[in-house]
């Protein structure tokens, strides 16, 4: 085994992990061999990867089912893509894998499920992308029955507080406004928050966050709020 899938899989204990404990421990070293990088991945998700409970995956039991397709003479490339299967058991777009030559990532999240956007019949009733002004992530229009329209394709794309005044500035004599966010696959809570922050105003309770604590499969802080603050620019 080289030495470059031994530092991919220490660039993964980065990328891969849900949360990370930030406590002194001393860690665990793996020898530089395929069963080695396997065992290392294996326990870096298994100490970090937040939702094994919550999912209902017998970690162990994926560790014993790809542990027999580990030999000590395995190519690098095939050492990838038996780790890029194992962490596919987890089912989560956000868990990659990196290598030189490719990326291990699990698609079916979006790639299993009908798209809920036609760019045709957009095209047909909401008008051609030339025909939209754009401001950063964001797409928009007046309708010529005076209903504004804001396309947002992914929360990826940043806005900054500049383009969304510029944006419902030019829709605020609209009778009335879409912001459309079919097909986006997500992205930055910040440019989501930022985005829904126009629409209130007064603090809203969105939700509650835990943070892993632990090694453990349910070592967790307690559940602390999220709230949503008004926008100073209203």
């Amino acid at each position: 085994m080289n030495m470059s899938i031994s530092h991919i899989l220490s660039i993964a204990a980065i990328v891969l992990t849900a949360a990370s404990v930030t406590s002194c421990v001393k860690e665990e070293e793996f020898a530089n061999s395929p069963e080695g990088n396997f065992e290392m991945l294996w326990k870096i998700m298994d100490e970090h990867y937040c939702f094994f409970e919550y999912k209902d995956i017998d970690w162990q039991a994926v560790h014993d089912n790809y542990a027999r397709r580990i030999t000590p003479d395995m190519p690098s490339k095939a050492l990838f893509e038996v780790l890029g299967e194992m962490l596919a058991e987890l089912q989560d777009g956000h868990v990659n894998l990196y290598a030189a030559h490719d990326v291990a990532s699990y698609r079916k999240w979006y790639e299993d499920y009908p798209s809920n956007f036609n760019d045709s019949i957009a095209d047909l009733y909401l008008g051609k992308t030339g025909e939209y002004q754009t401001a950063s992530g964001l797409r928009y229009k007046a309708f010529s029955d005076n209903i504004g329209y804001i396309r947002y394709e992914s929360f990826n794309d940043g806005i900054g507080e500049g383009n969304l005044s510029e944006v419902l500035n030019a829709l605020a004599i609209c009778d009335g406004l879409i912001i459309d966010v079919r097909n986006n696959g997500g992205g930055s809570l910040d440019n989501a928050r930022r985005l829904a922050s126009r629409f209130t105003e007064q603090r809203v309770l969105t939700g509650y966050i835990m943070h892993k604590t632990g090694p453990g499969h349910g070592d967790f802080s307690d559940p602390a709020p999220v709230w949503l603050e008004p926008s100073p620019y209203i």
